[in-house]
């Protein structure tokens, strides 16, 4: 798992770094909202931690971007004495935590357990649907492909056997070639579903 912490407070950041670490959870730093911004063009953050009182852009304002860039990830709000009543407002449109300065080690603790534990039930969810969706894919597919392998196979065996008269043989060796193209395209269509199921996990 990966996050991002975004504080003009250095030490701040610091801290709440050292418990995701200790946590097992990866995470990057940042003092600026524009590169936070930035980084996540080539960056899949699970969670951020965010100041509501930031330079150059509002915390609200840089945590609705995050949820637009990832909606399936928690903000957790950082809030000063003031902010109370936007963290508030930030719960409602879809933050998930705020801590208010100074938090203590445990409080930040506590809110990573709950974000980890949240995320992997996400993502066991997420594998249970790929599962489930691939076995419907693979159920259609048999059936799909039942007729084409059928047909591929009696009409070569006509051929292969020589029983088939020769002003047949060009409309045999068609409709085993239309099969054929068949077949490629369940498969192609197969995979490219697979792969999009696959992208979820």
């Amino acid at each position: 798992m990966k996050a991002l912490i975004l504080d003009d407070d250095n030490e701040v950041c610091e801290f709440i770094a050292s418990v995701l670490k200790e946590s097992g959870v990866a995470c990057e730093i940042f003092l600026d909202p524009l590169q936070a911004l930035g980084s996540m063009n080539s960056n899949k953050y699970d969670f951020a931690f965010v100041d509501i009182g930031l330079p150059k852009m509002d915390g609200l304002e840089f945590s609705r971007r995050f949820k637009e860039r990832y909606p399936e990830s928690d903000v957790v709000l950082i809030t000063g004495a003031g902010d109370y009543d936007k963290a508030v407002q930030a719960i409602k449109i879809g933050a998930y935590d705020f801590l208010r300065k100074a938090f203590k080690r445990l409080d930040i603790s506590m809110c990573v357990a709950r974000l980890i534990e949240k995320r992997q039930l996400y993502r066991v969810q997420k594998r249970k649907e790929v599962l489930d969706f691939a076995n419907k894919v693979a159920f259609q597919l048999m059936h799909e492909l039942r007729n084409p392998i059928t047909a591929i196979g009696g009409f070569s065996r006509i051929i292969h056997a020589r029983e088939c008269p020769d002003e047949n043989l060009k409309e045999y060796t068609k409709i085993i070639f239309d099969q054929s193209l068949r077949l490629e395209k369940v498969f192609n269509e197969v995979l490219k579903h697979l792969q999009a199921g696959a992208e979820k996990l």
